[in-house]
């Protein structure tokens, strides 16, 4: 199978989403400005709204004037603009600000609408569409972990290109990404206050990058390569030292039983706690190998939102830090539509482990039927 090399969707998937993460540390920093002069409570979602709309415009923008055959599937749709006024301004105000700064050659490479019912169009060929088996389309967040992006803690930015079903390439913009202590770890309160965070990237058969958000052009990219070097034999990851990343907030999913998996292989539980679950994805690729996830489906019959894991997989799997399925060891299922309800449940190991991992829980499930 001939690997394709994907150089202009990547390009402007790449500047897309450094685009809207500057824009999203402005909002974010006004409305922390906001509330230090003011009593809002930290629960407002005004801010993040406002975000959401502008993100999901200026992507879906970009890549349908860079690739008008392409369907798109996005998070949002525009009624609560088109019925709300002042909602619809706040976003106009953000979209139309909006620019890579310093670089006129990449700005000009981006598409932005020109008024606010093309905002509405834009977003609602997100909120409309439908993704499917066969053909390209691209699939985004405009802003992957809400309570935490309130907070001012870790949140994402993620795009991904799907073509007849599978990803084939993903990027992730982290604005508030900072390494912790100069490690290679993920945190949620290690906030980059200085810069604009980090990204990271794939292209199918083209292994990931890692590179600085910046406001202009994009930044050096570093290699980002999980795998051992060629001739050295990596010793097999332990049970017992399992690092799982978890979310105990997260309502879609069991923590308990990953607990119990936890205590079952003997590994230490919590891990690593990360709300956005592109973040949590990015944990595991700049962490060690070690660094695992596990998720149990809240219900028999879950229905995944499908923007909420793709791109930031398949950087996953190109970094060499794992391979990925469902619970059942099957792929994730990623031409079903809107939603990931062809896959049950995730594992994300290093191949070595995953296996095992994967028995352990075909136990538990097995115990609670």
């Amino acid at each position: 199978m001939t690997v394709q090399s994907f150089t202009r969707e990547c390009l402007i998937a790449e500047l897309a989403v450094q685009r809207v993460s500057a824009l999203t540390r402005r909002v974010l920093s006004s409305a922390i400005n906001r509330r230090r002069n003011s009593q809002i409570s930290k629960s407002d979602a005004s801010p993040v709204t406002v975000a959401d709309f502008a993100v999901q415009a200026l992507i879906i923008s970009a890549v349908h004037a860079a690739f008008p055959d392409d369907g798109i599937v996005g998070e949002e749709d525009a009624s609560a603009l088109r019925e709300d006024p002042e909602l619809a301004r706040q976003v106009w105000e953000l979209v139309s600000t909006t620019r890579l700064d310093g670089d006129a050659e990449c700005d000009a490479l981006l598409a932005s609408p020109r008024s606010i019912d093309e905002v509405c169009e834009l977003i609602d060929l997100g909120g409309r569409g439908a993704g499917g088996r066969t053909g390209r389309f691209w699939c985004l967040d405009p802003i992957d972990g809400t309570a935490s992006f309130v907070k001012n803690q870790q949140y994402a930015v993620s795009l991904a290109l799907i073509e007849d079903g599978r990803e084939v390439l993903g990027v992730l913009g982290c604005p508030n990404l900072k390494l912790a202590d100069g490690a290679e770890r993920v945190r949620e309160t290690c906030v980059d206050e200085e810069g604009l965070g980090l990204m990271l990237s794939a292209v199918r058969g083209h292994g990931a990058i890692m590179r600085e958000l910046g406001r202009g052009a994009l930044r050096e990219p570093t290699r980002i390569d999980r795998r051992a070097p060629a001739g050295v034999k990596s010793a097999a990851v332990e049970l017992k030292g399992l690092h799982l990343i978890d979310s105990t907030l997260s309502t879609a999913t069991l923590s308990e039983k990953v607990r119990k998996l936890a205590e079952t292989a003997g590994a230490p539980y919590p891990g690593t706690e990360i709300y956005s679950s592109h973040m949590r994805y990015a944990a595991l690729i700049l962490g060690g190998r070690e660094h695992v996830q596990v998720r149990f489906p809240a219900t028999r019959q879950p229905r995944w939102c499908i923007w909420d894991h793709a791109g930031a997989q398949l950087i996953y799997t190109e970094s060499g830090a794992g391979k990925i399925t469902d619970l059942h060891g099957r792929p994730i299922d990623f031409g079903k539509g809107r939603d990931l309800s062809g896959s049950y449940g995730i594992v994300a190991a290093d191949e070595s482990v995953h296996g095992k991992i994967l028995e352990l829980a075909a136990r538990i499930l097995e115990a609670d039927r």
